[in-house]
C-alpha cells in the first residue's frame, strides 16, 4: 500500500513539474512576442502577425479592406559601409519615426528586419486608397535623413502594397506586399534611378 501511495505522489510531482515547465515556456514565448524592437520601439514581426490576424478577423465583419505595405529603406547599407553601424542605426530609427508620423491614426508600423518595415492599414476602401498611403509615406523621405550632426543621407523607400481577400492570411499578405516591394525596387533599378 505504501509503495502505491509513494508512486502516486511521485506521479503527481512529475505532472506538476511538467505543468510548471510548460507555463514557464509559454510565458517566455509571450514575452518574446510582445517585446518591441529595441532600436525603434516598434512592434516586431511576431506582434505584427498577431495584430494582422486580429485585423483579418475584424475585416470579415466590416466592409473595409485590410492593406499591408512592405517598405524597404534603399541606401542604408551604403551608409553603414561608409559610416558604420551606429550611424546606420540612427538613420533607421529616424526613418521609423518618419513612417509613424506619415501613417493614419490606427495604422500599425512594425520593423521586421534591419531595413524593412511593414505597415498594417485597416479600413482601406480600395487599391487607390492603399496606394495613396504608399505615396504619402514615400514623400516623407523626400528630405534626407540626418543620422548625426553634419551628415545628411538621402534614402529612398521602396513600397509594395497588398490588399486582403477572402483567403488572405497574415503570412500571405506580408509575402504579397514583400513581392510587390521587390518589383518596385527592381523597376527603379532598371530605370537607372537607384535608391
Amino acid at each position: 500500500m505504501d509503495t502505491i501511495r509513494l508512486e502516486e505522489q511521485q506521479d503527481v510531482l512529475v505532472q506538476t513539474a511538467a505543468v510548471v515547465a510548460a507555463q514557464h515556456q509559454f510565458a517566455q514565448r509571450l514575452r518574446q512576442r510582445t517585446v518591441p524592437d529595441p532600436l525603434t520601439g516598434l512592434p516586431v514581426r511576431s506582434l505584427l502577425i498577431d495584430r494582422l490576424e486580429l485585423a483579418l478577423a475584424a475585416a470579415g465583419t466590416d466592409t473595409g479592406l485590410l492593406g499591408v505595405l512592405s517598405c524597404d529603406l534603399d541606401g542604408i547599407t551604403a551608409l553603414e559601409d561608409v559610416h558604420g553601424r551606429a550611424v546606420a542605426d540612427a538613420a533607421r530609427a529616424e526613418a521609423a519615426g518618419r513612417l509613424v508620423t506619415a501613417v493614419r491614426q490606427g495604422d500599425v508600423v512594425a520593423r521586421v528586419s534591419a531595413q524593412t518595415f511593414v505597415l498594417l492599414c485597416p479600413a482601406i476602401t480600395d487599391a487607390a486608397d492603399a496606394h495613396g498611403i504608399a505615396r504619402r509615406i514615400t514623400t516623407a523621405f523626400d528630405e534626407p535623413l540626418h543620422p548625426r550632426a553634419g551628415l545628411a543621407h538621402r534614402v529612398r523607400l521602396s513600397v509594395g502594397v497588398a490588399l486582403s481577400g477572402r483567403a488572405s492570411t497574415a503570412e500571405s499578405l506580408i509575402a504579397a506586399a514583400d513581392e510587390a516591394m521587390t518589383r518596385v525596387r527592381q523597376e527603379r533599378q532598371g530605370t537607372g534611378r537607384h535608391g
